[in-house]
């Protein structure tokens, strides 16, 4: 009961600031999706993904987390049986359709806050490091600018924390597989991937609130996207369709659904594969319901 009439209080006080501060903006909410999708993967299962933001002058901090039945083991990052709750908090700044910010990536599997340290090839052998990772990011809308073209572009880039793999003595990279089965760790260590995606979008507005988002994301290198075993790839080719319905000034209910499809991997000798292994590695989909106060 306490807890909720805190957070009554701070929403009122977001909501009278709002009203009294020129150029102060907020946004509170939270989606409801069946499945966890993000860039290409397939993260979890069902799950709630509460979401806060307050802007100032073109700065903005957001809080975004993700609370599902079932999530990634991420120091076992193929694996998908534990839940480990997610929380990303953002910094950036947005001025005439540009966003430029970085990103902080948490998860509650015993790694501390913002622990962002140069773990060495000892420590992820003993599964003895922080998962946390730091992205740094920039964004444009076109359509903020032009309304009649409304296509996205962003690129975003890890810069510390764990995004790494493996490589032996002479610098070649050595698969996660691999490495299960070396007995002389000797000669063997760790170089940063910077993984990167980079992905285009465009807004199809059509009448009664509905829109369609043709979606198109790369990773230009070895990266965590391909599980840092291939280099370039189209890892999301995707289609949404979402409609909005706004009540008042304040509030937004969103209803949406998306394709999803991760092309890294496919060639002639699996493109005919079952539909599990299709389904489960390469074709996904999400619906979702979203309620927003601002």
């Amino acid at each position: 009961m306490k807890r909720l009439v805190l957070l009554c209080v701070a929403v009122l006080t977001l909501w009278t600031a709002r009203a009294e501060v020129p150029g102060f903006t907020w946004t509170v909410g939270t989606d409801l999706v069946s499945t966890y999708l993000w860039r290409g993967l397939n993260l979890g299962g069902l799950s709630a993904q509460p979401d806060v933001m307050i802007g100032f002058g073109g700065l903005e901090l957001e809080a975004w987390a993700n609370l599902g039945v079932q999530n990634y083991d991420f120091k076992n990052f193929k694996t998908n049986n534990a839940f480990i709750p997610e929380l990303d908090l953002t910094l950036g700044y947005h001025i005439f359709g540009l966003k430029v910010g970085a990103t902080h990536y948490h998860y509650f599997d015993g790694s501390k806050y913002f622990d962002l340290k140069n773990y060495d090839y000892n420590a992820y052998r003993a599964d003895d490091y922080s998962t946390d990772q730091l992205e740094v990011f920039l964004t444009y809308d076109l359509g903020e600018v032009l309304e009649n073209i409304p296509l996205k572009f962003g690129w975003y880039t890890f810069v510390a924390g764990d995004d790494k793999y493996f490589v032996d003595a002479d610098g070649n990279y050595v698969s996660s597989d691999d490495m299960q089965s070396v007995i002389d760790d000797s000669g063997y260590s760790l170089k940063r991937a910077f993984s990167t995606y980079i992905e285009l979008g465009y807004d199809i507005n059509l009448p009664l609130g509905i829109s369609l988002t043709p979606t198109i994301g790369m990773t230009p290198w070895r990266s965590q996207y391909t599980f840092y075993d291939g280099k370039f790839a189209v890892n999301n080719v995707s289609l949404k369709f979402n409609w909005e319905y706004e009540a008042g000034d304040h509030f937004c209910l969103d209803l949406y659904a998306m394709a999803m499809l991760n092309t890294y991997g496919i060639n002639k000798n699996n493109v005919f594969t079952s539909f599990k292994d299709m389904a489960d590695q390469r074709l996904n989909g999400v619906i979702g319901i979203g309620l927003w106060f601002y």
